[in-house]
């Protein structure tokens, strides 16, 4: 049987909205069946249900903080490449890209970003790019270097160790490859838009490369960032009741994350909490408990960003009166 569609219709639309739902959705929807299907949904419930409110408070803040402290590393690079930006506009166009981001399927964060540096300040993407790309290079190589340290932390013999080291280089490697990736996606746009896009893109990298004022300004908040990281998933399980060592905080710190961030889905959503899940089963962990902690900490996260915007857009309508 054949569908019929009227003259000059054109279903294409129709199929590509559906295919970004299924993106978006169809791996969180298979996640929740696993869980359904495994009987772990109700001792995941019942951590959730559970859960101590002091951890969580902390996790909160954790999430209010994040954003911040990664605009202010993003503006102190933008300085970097002569770019002027105020820091509240920093935030909002650093949560406003996050929701992009948790919307759409693909890498849509950064270049969400930079268009919004465009429009509102008038920072093109032949300077933004370069800043855009480290900013992210800059967390992975934090995560991969977390990963590595826990790889060689977890034991084993040497040879066991070898090949952990051998397949953290693989990850750090794909997300290299990922990053170049997008890096080389933009300057096909830029091409296509003007031709002066690359010089832009080079001069801008040439200083970014060479500043040494606000070198330190972006390690240090780099450091935050990442130690927040480690924050937030101690504070997470903490509310369920699992106390985490050092080895197994920064192994559900970095792996999920780095996965997530391989991941064109929507936040990473499904596969984060998945490599946790997965994680915390070999280390012994109750998987129940670490699944709820991995959603609870993907929920606090996810409400904190529009509270984070909000509070930026107050910050700027009081600097205004």
């Amino acid at each position: 049987m054949t569908i019929e569609t009227a003259p000059g219709t054109d279903i294409r639309p129709v199929r590509n909205r559906l295919l970004a739902v299924v993106l978006a959705w169809g791996p969180v929807i298979v996640a929740l069946a696993v869980l359904i299907v495994s009987g772990r949904a109700t001792a995941v419930w019942q951590a959730i249900v559970r859960a101590h409110p002091v951890p969580l408070l902390l996790l909160a803040a954790v999430g209010l903080a994040l954003p911040v402290v990664h605009a202010a590393r993003w503006r102190a690079m933008l300085r970097a490449v002569a770019a002027d930006l105020p820091l509240v506009s920093a935030v909002e166009m650093t949560i406003t890209a996050s929701l992009v981001n948790y919307a759409l399927p693909g890498y849509t964060g950064s270049p969400a970003k930079g268009l919004l540096a465009r429009q509102l300040h008038g920072i093109g993407f032949g300077r933004s790019t370069p800043t855009l790309v480290v900013e992210q290079v800059l967390d992975a190589l934090a995560l991969a270097m977390s990963a590595v340290v826990a790889m060689l932390l977890t034991g084993g013999s040497a040879v066991e160790q070898l090949n952990s080291v051998g397949l953290a280089g693989i990850v750090i490697a794909l997300v290299a490859v990922g990053f170049v990736g997008c890096a080389g996606l933009a300057v096909v746009v830029g091409l296509r838009s003007r031709s002066s896009f690359i010089q832009k893109v080079v001069d801008s990298t040439r200083l970014l490369a060479t500043d040494r004022a606000q070198r330190g300004t972006v390690a240090a908040l780099t450091a935050i960032y990442w130690a927040l990281g480690l924050v937030a998933v101690w504070a997470v399980t903490q509310s369920v009741g699992i106390s985490l060592g050092g080895t197994a905080l920064l192994w559900l710190t970095s792996v999920p994350v780095l996965l997530g961030m391989l991941s064109p889905l929507p936040g990473g959503l499904g596969l984060r909490e998945a490599a946790m899940a997965a994680i915390g089963g070999v280390l012994g962990l109750p998987v129940g408990g670490v699944v709820a902690a991995a959603v609870m900490q993907r929920g606090v996260f996810v409400v904190a960003l529009p509270v984070a915007l909000a509070g930026a857009r107050l910050a700027r309508g009081r600097s205004r009166r």
